[in-house]
């Protein structure tokens, strides 16, 4: 068996072991992963009733909420051009998947906080397999959408072509502030209790169940989800492919973000073990 010491001297000391240990890594990564994705996929609603039903559940009765809030004028603002049901799903489904990206990686690293100190398997395995399950998910509730805008009679647009670009953006974005919590949440378990407060109030200054007030646009700009999901949503629905301002140098953060948060997080690996 070999074993492995981690001591406080930092991995970029010696650049070549640290690229050599990455390289051994992504193939352990690869075949863990997709194992462990697997077993995820199996467990995820093993001793549930509904089982997969509760990938739909709540975002629908949420949507169904908001709806009913809207259609009772309890929330005054710009009407969307689509049907307001659809427009509210779109978002909700969109936001959902953004949500949980991010939290995947904390959730995914602390349900095996005490395997990770005692053998010997990359913590990326357990990110990708966590990634693994939020696609799924999301995938599944897009082909729900699809029968929806369907029902509602929305026109199918080329634009739909670019709704990729538009989920990897709010998926990337989610899983590079996931490595930074991820790496946070590890040492301080007051991180886990402040998430969910944090992603309640960031839901209401996102436009994922109104259109954007046009008194309000400037600030709701710097909110970086807002641009990758009203872009995304508008692929979706309406065809208009022009993309909201600050769409590509989110993107760009976005991509950067998860570049940048792994590499954190590897760094911070051998102190991270010696605090589990």
């Amino acid at each position: 068996m070999r074993e492995i010491i981690y001591n406080s001297s930092s991995p970029l000391a010696d650049p070549h072991a640290f690229g050599q240990a990455i390289g051994d890594d992504v193939r352990a990564v690869l075949r863990v992963g997709r194992q462990l994705f697997v077993r995820n996929l199996r467990v995820q609603y093993r001793q549930s009733v509904l089982g997969y039903l509760w990938l739909l559940a709540p975002p629908l009765f949420l949507a169904l909420t908001w709806t009913l809030l809207s259609k009772a004028n309890l929330l005054q603002g710009k009407q969307p051009t689509v049907p307001l049901p659809l427009f509210v799903l779109t978002g909700i489904f969109l936001w959902q998947g953004f949500v949980e990206m991010l939290n995947s990686p904390l959730q995914q690293l602390t349900a095996v906080r005490a395997t990770l100190a005692k053998v010997r398997v990359p913590h990326e395995a357990f990110v990708v397999a966590g990634m693994g399950v939020v696609v799924f998910n999301l995938l599944v509730r897009l082909l729900v959408l699809g029968v929806v805008m369907w029902w509602y009679d929305v026109g199918w647009h080329l634009t739909l072509l670019w709704v990729p670009l538009g989920l990897a953006g709010l998926l990337g974005l989610g899983l590079g502030l996931g490595w930074v919590i991820a790496l946070l949440g590890l040492l301080y378990s007051d991180v886990a209790n402040a998430l969910g407060l944090l992603i309640n109030m960031w839901f209401l200054i996102t436009p994922v169940v109104y259109v954007v007030p046009t008194r309000y646009a400037s600030v709701l700009s710097l909110n970086p989800v807002t641009p990758l999901l009203t872009t995304t949503r508008n692929w979706l629905l309406t065809g208009q492919l022009q993309p909201t301002p600050g769409f590509w140098p989110v993107v760009g953060l976005a991509g950067a973000s998860v570049l940048l948060g792994w590499l954190a997080y590897r760094l911070a690996q051998p102190h991270l073990i010696a605090r589990l």
